[in-house]
């Protein structure tokens, strides 16, 4: 225990907030100085809030007085404000304990923070994570530190001890020893021990009004018996028929499913062919408007028809200007008359537009383009021919009879090239004629193919329809055969699948009608036998486990009483042990240290056994001596303390003065350090009552123990200065804050030599 304890220390302590450390302040803590844990003291004025040091430690380990922590309410121990600086909010100390090799904590460092709020919320943090309070103190009493033991001792608690009774003094010790996580285990087996004999009184008592219930449902079990045989025939029956019948509706359903599939599978392959052919017909479609070389055609005819126009025009004219010269002709040649050529151009212009109307009908009847496009080429030979025929030489002196009759030829070459390109056009509308029969005999058959494997598709989707019906049918057969399951069978529906299999090898399972008939025989002798009451048998199972059960917690009970006693004696045993052994090196050391502050003198510490208060109370008044005899049996046992300065013959501790009693509850807890030192102790002005001499003596003592246990001192006494390693003071301002300033003493020291 002793290497586990020094294998920690305090490294730092922050403060912020907690009563007059109002900014956030950081003390840092000596562990190896020479050999030694190290010693900081803490110094300064009265007022200065150096105690307050003593009290943020205390209060982050989980102290919850607040008489201890010198305040009346928890909010006084957040900075209240001053004149010059507002209040804090919040109170927030952090406390880091180094562990270099303690094995029973996983942990190299340990931070504690605990943090107070204005409204009263309290935090506790342990590296940061948030814990409970019983956490905190779970893991500082592993560390081998707590609030209420010597770790932390204030200005008031120095003379606590020897004020104490007997039986407080006892616990102080034992805990101060290392024997109180013995004596917790002890109450724990003994809580254990009594929760335990209390259960075993309980067990028995139920086993007790339980048994002649029980033997009475024994009796009626017993009468049902004959019923197993019959009920073991039925289950089987069962098994067979809903077996066998399970077997056909799996395997009809498994075929349905397959099929459904496959149909399901080639409809939706036929719809996605159809899905095609739509979208090719609907592109054929979108290309079958009127391509750009019928239009092209059309314009051409346009620009025919205006040339057309412009000739009659010029026909009009030179055939007024021919009458005037035939009148004047002294010979027989008769020209065709003005009004026959303007008849038959005004005929052949009529069958042209017949014809362009016919191209640009929607469905234009091509037998009937073709025949007028004839009819107007013959009609163009016609007059071509006639138009064409020599006429007689006017008399020289007519020059406008010879210039009519040249404008008149050039007309009908003119005519003649219209009449051409007529014959042209033909040819290529019949052509294009031919090429829009192919793109329409195309998207005919696609609309063909499409409307065929649309009524595929149908018959498909039909085919699907009734494979679905089919397995409507045959689930609705399912859910009735799993309704009458759960009627009759229940427990067998988790088991169908290795029913049917079974069934499948079985030559009765394939004829269910004769199993049912076989069942209903077997049901109807059942129910001649009688009905089991649920309740009858439920009742004797729930009886029997439960009788079952208080005797095997009985017997569990008494094997856990009996191995409790044997824990419970071990401890005993151990606590003796090292009790007997903290209490021999306890009072020795006691009195070494006695000796050391006193220069002489004796003390010791004697043991008071619960007999002996018995026997003191009974000397008490006689109203009150039985009372008080039976309370003192019950205590444990105390320890009085006997201390006995030089040159006096007194014992009492109470007859000793104020220096002495101080000397004497300084030595004790010296004695208790030094047998069992905790990682780190604060001494809160514990020497105040000393006087120079005797201050020197405390300050050796620290010095001395400061191998075993680091120190943190709250002092006045130059003394103990002395044998600080750093020296924090303490100042606080007209702003209420305190402050510190630090100095390493042995460093100091040292500069000062060097200078």
């Amino acid at each position: 225990m002793l290497g586990n304890l020094l294998a920690m220390y305090l490294s730092k302590l922050e403060l912020q907030g907690f009563k007059t450390f109002a900014q956030k302040t950081a003390l840092e803590f000596m562990h190896n100085v020479s050999g030694k844990r190290g010693v900081t003291g803490v110094v300064g004025p009265n007022g200065s809030g150096k105690s307050n040091i003593a009290d943020s430690l205390r209060w982050v380990m989980g102290e919850q007085s607040m008489k201890l922590l010198r305040s009346k309410k928890s909010e006084d121990l957040i900075f209240s404000g001053s004149a010059k600086k507002p209040r804090a909010g919040f109170a927030e100390v952090s406390m880091t304990i180094v562990n270099d090799s303690n094995p029973e904590i996983d942990l190299p460092e340990i931070v504690v923070t605990r943090r107070l709020y204005r409204d009263g919320q309290s935090e506790y943090e342990i590296n940061k994570q948030q814990v409970r309070l019983v956490d905190v103190a779970l893991l500082l009493a592993q560390c081998g530190i707590g609030q209420r033991t010597y770790s932390v001792i204030g200005q008031g608690m120095v003379d606590a001890v020897l004020t104490a009774g007997p039986a407080e003094r006892k616990e102080f010790f034992d805990e101060a020893s290392g024997l109180r996580p013995f004596q917790l285990k002890r109450q724990s087996a003994m809580l254990k021990l009594d929760g335990a004999r209390e259960n075993l009184h309980q067990a028995e008592v139920l086993l007790r009004e339980i048994e002649p219930r029980l033997s009475s449902l024994e009796r009626q079990v017993k009468r049902l018996k004959q019923r197993e045989a019959l009920e073991q025939e039925l289950q089987t029956l069962e098994r067979e028929y809903f077996g066998g019948v399970w077997s056909e509706l799996r395997t009809h359903l498994a075929q349905a499913e397959k099929s459904a599939k496959e149909l399901k599978t080639d409809f939706t392959a036929r719809s996605h062919e159809v899905e095609k052919l739509e979208q090719e017909l609907e592109r054929m479609e979108k290309a079958t408007p009127v391509s750009s070389e019928l239009r092209e055609l059309r314009v051409s005819i346009d620009a025919l028809k205006e040339e057309r126009a412009k000739l009659r025009e010029q026909q009009i004219r030179l055939e007024s200007r021919r009458e005037v010269a035939q009148v004047q002709a002294k010979h027989g040649w008769s020209p065709l008359p003005l009004s026959k050529i303007i008849e038959r151009i005004e005929s052949l212009s009529r069958k042209q537009d017949e014809l362009l109307a016919e191209f640009e009908a929607a469905k234009p009847d091509w037998d009937k383009a073709k025949k007028l496009a004839q009819q107007v080429k013959e009609e163009n030979s016609k007059l071509l021919s006639q138009l064409q025929q020599p006429a007689p030489e006017a008399p020289k002196e007519d020059k406008g009879a010879v210039e009519t009759e040249r404008e008149m030829a050039k007309l009908a070459k003119d005519m003649s090239a219209v009449a051409s390109k007529v014959g042209d056009l033909e040819t290529k509308l019949q052509e294009l004629n031919a090429k829009e029969d192919r793109s329409r005999s195309e998207l005919f058959e696609l609309q063909r193919k499409l409307t065929a494997k649309r009524h595929e598709a149908q018959q498909a989707e039909q085919k699907v329809s009734a494979a679905a019906v089919d397995m409507a049918r045959l689930e609705t057969r399912r859910e009735s055969f799993l309704m009458e399951l759960r009627q009759q069978a229940a427990q067998a529906e988790n088991q169908l699948d290795e029913l049917a299999d079974q069934a499948g090898k079985s030559d009765e399972a394939s004829q269910p009608e004769a199993l049912r008939s076989r069942m209903q025989r077997v049901r109807s002798q059942l129910e001649w036998i009688g009905g089991i009451d649920p309740e009858t048998m439920k009742e004797y199972e729930t009886t029997k486990a439960r009788f079952d059960t208080l005797s095997a917690q009985s017997t569990d009970l008494r094997q856990a009483i009996a191995s409790l006693e044997t824990v419970i004696a071990e401890l005993d045993r151990t606590i003796k042990e090292k009790g007997d052994v903290a209490f021999r090196e306890l009072n020795r050391e006691f009195g070494v240290f006695f000796k050391k502050l006193f220069n002489g003198g004796e003390a010791e510490l004697e043991k008071i056994e619960p007999e002996t208060l018995a026997a003191e109370a009974e000397e008490g008044e006689e109203g009150e001596a039985e009372e008080k005899v039976g309370e003192a049996r019950q205590q444990p046992a105390g320890i009085e303390i006997h201390a006995t300065p030089p040159g006096k013959r007194l014992k009492a501790i109470a007859l000793l003065s104020g220096g002495e009693r101080a000397l004497t509850s300084i030595a004790l807890i010296c004695a208790i350090m030094a047998i069992n030192p905790s990682p780190f102790v604060v001494l809160d002005e514990v020497d105040a009552a000393l006087d120079e001499l005797n201050s020197r003596k405390f300050a050796d003592i620290v010095d001395s123990l400061a191998d075993r246990t680091q120190f943190i001192v709250v002092t006045h006494n130059r003394a103990t200065m002395n044998k600080a390693n750093v020296l924090y003071g303490v100042t606080m301002g007209d702003d209420g804050m305190s402050q510190l300033l630090s100095v390493k003493l042995d460093e100091a020291g040292a500069n000062q030599l060097k200078t």
